[in-house]
């Protein structure tokens, strides 16, 4: 029997999929699937230095899922948006959600990465020096919960509940090192 996915359950944000696959001993494994955005997430972590310091730019926010008395601390998230393109969608997350504007040849790819193994979403993760930067209002997408959250800048990743920023982090700083060694 050959390779079989069957949708579980569907609406225009999530589905719900279970695969079968009997010839690699998968008999009903369930994971999600988010349609709204074809199951490609941009995760963005922008930093500055400010006095030979580096800060990172952080999104304190109500999500839902996690926390829905209290925001929680996250990097600068938002779905794929097909007529827009990953670095485009990146531009406008980081426009709307913390009120900064680059140009797509100033993001910085720090790869892919999984969430979760109940999830086929795929994470691309950006950063981008924004030392200097003036930071405009963030208009935000018209959702209530987005009009409320605020971004901020930290030295400290440690307040934050997303994996997504410590990858991001880690990406980067091996970026800084590779530099550095190169000088050598």
């Amino acid at each position: 029997m050959p390779k079989k996915v069957e949708t579980l359950h569907d609406n225009e944000w999530l589905s719900l999929k279970k695969l079968v696959y009997p010839e690699r001993h998968v008999d009903g494994y369930v994971y999600s699937h988010e349609t709204r955005c074809n199951g490609k997430i941009i995760s963005i972590l922008p930093f500055r230095r400010e006095e030979g310091i580096i800060q990172y730019l952080l999104r304190d926010e109500v999500t839902p899922c996690w926390e829905i008395e209290k925001s929680v601390v996250s990097s600068i998230t938002g779905g794929y948006e097909k007529e827009k393109g990953v670095k485009g969608t990146v531009v406008l997350e980081l426009k709307e959600e913390a009120g900064y504007t680059v140009k797509e040849d100033e993001l910085i790819s720090l790869g892919t990465c999984r969430g979760t193994k109940s999830t086929d979403s795929v994470y691309h993760l950006f950063s981008v020096d924004l030392t200097g930067k003036k930071q405009r209002e963030a208009k935000g997408d018209g959702s209530v919960l987005e009009a409320k959250a605020k971004c901020f800048w930290s030295l400290d990743l440690g307040q934050c509940e997303d994996p997504f920023a410590f990858v991001s982090y880690y990406r980067l700083n091996q970026k800084f090192i590779e530099k550095l060694y190169q000088r050598y």
